[in-house]
């Protein structure tokens, strides 16, 4: 794999890919720390900070591609992970991002982004690197990932990153996609039956403008639908979609001091046509799950990254660590997975903040213990240590308050201060 996505061969190297591939995780996991360090860590080699970014250069992102399509596979399974699952279907997200890149000389050059405001059109104070995963719900393990192209002409969206996963969706197995409104439109979707296979159903929202042909109202309120989807800029017809429409109403049960406007309507499309079967209400119930989306990228900068602004100043460097933060997501899921089955737990019950901070602690020195200990005796460390962190990484059910905090709203000169409802309820859904 290296000789096919990397540079020629220069010579002899100090350090093996495997031990740059570690060095860059554990580079990803550590607050502080340049790669160099993490690199001569993990190797016990003298190496230049220098020559460790050089290294890291010649990983580009075609060579994590491959990488990601050996190593990133699903990993709850239906008897232990339920809450991965909706009637034997693996429950799959798609969503984007972006990150922050520094004012660098050679970032610089790059075409910046606009602010998208009407009221200033100077450019951003720092150019912004749009990025979708396609991620298992539930344990928040990687699946796929893509990145914009920062040497193209122009700036992609999101939904361009997007299409570049479809082909990764797995085939040998029934999974259900849930997306937020952005991909709720006809060609997106008429792409995902297209490439993902018939195996692949999904749940997706939909703004209200979008058009549907009713066909039939069914008995649990929801209705089949008719969506025409034409060729890109052009009317003739590409194909047309046999969809099911789910609309309703979302909130809390203590609705005492709620107003109508704080009832959320919804309004979804999904391929799951059997009403008996999937009924509205549950459909409604389980979309709330897409959050966890917006979870998965809230640890992903937080456990990963530490920050929105990436350390690398080139191209080659941001994705290489774009990459490695990748690997170093799918191995915090892996160990919170094994953490999880300690102390009989839902993987996402247990902290994966001090998760993290043991894996790095741990790994720089199981890597200076090779030869002195034996794989017999490095496993019941790993295993010795995972209980530990187990315990001490579970995390209580949220309370609600017993006094609740003031809102200031509007901010302005003069803010008012208005009390918040008590939300402490179950939540809600209609069918309308």
């Amino acid at each position: 794999m290296r000789e096919l996505h990397g540079p020629g061969r220069q010579g002899r190297r100090k350090v093996s890919l495997s031990v740059l591939l570690w060095a860059l995780i554990v580079h990803a996991l550590s607050a502080e720390g340049s790669l160099g360090f993490h690199l001569r860590t993990m190797s016990g080699i003298a190496i230049s900070d220098a020559a460790a970014h050089e290294r890291r250069q010649g990983l580009g992102w075609s060579f994590f591609q491959a990488l990601f399509a050996c190593i990133l596979k699903p990993l709850a399974c239906k008897k232990d992970h339920p809450e991965s699952f909706y009637k034997g279907l693996r429950l799959l997200g798609i969503d984007g991002s972006q990150w922050s890149l520094r004012n660098t000389e050679a970032l610089n050059a790059l075409p910046r982004q606009r602010l998208r405001t009407s009221e200033s059109k100077s450019s951003a104070a720092f150019l912004k690197w749009g990025f979708c995963v396609l991620v298992e719900l539930g344990v928040h393990q990687p699946l796929a990932a893509a990145c914009a192209e920062l040497e193209g002409p122009r700036e992609e969206g999101e939904l361009t990153i997007a299409r570049r996963l479809l082909g990764d969706i797995p085939r040998d197995e029934d999974v259900l996609l849930l997306m937020d409104r952005y991909y709720g439109r006809g060609s997106f979707l008429e792409e995902i039956q297209a490439t993902a296979g018939t195996r692949a159903q999904w749940l997706v929202r939909v703004p209200e403008p979008h058009k549907a042909k009713l066909l039939a109202e069914l008995p649990d309120g929801s209705a089949l639908v008719e969506v025409r989807v034409c060729y890109p800029q052009s009317q003739r017809l590409k194909a047309v979609l046999r969809l099911r429409e789910v609309r309703g109403e979302v909130w809390r049960e203590n609705g005492k001091k709620m107003k109508p406007a704080q009832r959320s309507a919804v309004r979804l499309w999904t391929t799951l046509l059997d009403a008996k079967a999937h009924p509205a209400k549950e459909l409604l119930a389980l979309y709330a799950q897409r959050w966890e989306q917006e979870l998965f990228f809230r640890e992903l900068k937080r456990h990963t990254g530490r920050e929105q602004l990436l350390r690398s100043g080139t191209v080659q460097g941001v994705q290489a660590e774009f990459g490695a933060m990748i690997l170093a997501a799918s191995l915090l899921a892996q160990q919170r997975l094994q953490a999880a089955k300690q102390v009989d737990l839902p993987p996402l019950r247990l902290s994966l903040t001090k998760i993290s901070r043991a894996l790095e602690v741990l790994m720089p020195m199981l890597r200076a213990a090779e030869g002195i200990i034996s794989a017999a005796q490095r496993r019941r460390i790993i295993a010795r240590h995972l209980k530990l962190i187990a315990y001490e990484a579970r995390i209580p059910p949220r309370r609600s308050r017993s006094c609740q905090r003031g809102l200031r709203k509007p901010a302005s000169a003069w803010p008012r201060i208005s009390t918040r409802c008590d939300l402490a309820g179950d939540w809600v859904y209609a069918v309308s």
